[in-house]
């Protein structure tokens, strides 16, 4: 239960956030922030174990915090510990999104698979994932130049990190699932 509410914080927080970055002007910012309250929202729909939900909650509010409040520009291994952790914890999101819109006969299956299959399973959905994050950065930085620090070697760390969190948080959740 407690796991749980750490989403709805999460959600308060991103949603005052943009509240307050929206008063002071910073329109883009309060877009951020409301895409963050809108990703959340969506997670909670899709039944994602507790544990699981909660560190991708915290790590989307701090993720979405240090890129508003440039935070990365001030500490750089920060980017990588968040694309790490965001990536292994969002890959069992993005798993848990392609079994609900796959039906019981997929989630059946997922339920019987081996845990090293489900471990890659999980990992192609992360990396999934960390693809289309970077694509998200691309785009920002083309209708914003200069708001991400983006290039080719970002790019790549970025997708290694984050492959390494999905597969580890791959291993994770096939460590610790049988129902």
């Amino acid at each position: 239960m407690v796991a749980r509410n750490v989403t709805w914080l999460a959600v308060l927080v991103l949603a005052c956030s943009a509240v307050v970055v929206g008063v002071l002007g910073e329109e883009f910012s309060a877009l951020r922030f409301l895409s963050g309250v809108v990703l959340l929202a969506v997670v909670r729909r899709l039944r994602v174990p507790a544990p699981f939900e909660a560190v991708f909650s915290v790590v989307v509010t701090v993720a979405f915090w240090c890129d508003v409040g440039r935070w990365y520009q001030r500490v750089p291994e920060l980017d990588t510990v968040v694309h790490f952790l965001l990536t292994g914890a969002g890959s069992v999101v993005a798993f848990f999104a392609l079994l609900r819109g796959a039906g019981p006969e997929l989630r059946q299956a997922a339920a019987n698979t081996p845990r090293w299959t489900l471990t890659l399973l999980v990992g192609m959905a992360g990396t999934s994932a960390a693809t289309l994050w970077e694509l998200y950065e691309w785009v920002v930085e083309q209708v914003s130049p200069e708001t991400m620090q983006v290039g080719y070697g970002d790019t790549v760390a970025d997708l290694a990190v984050g492959v390494t969190g999905s597969l580890l948080a791959g291993a994770l959740f096939a460590g610790s699932r049988r129902t």
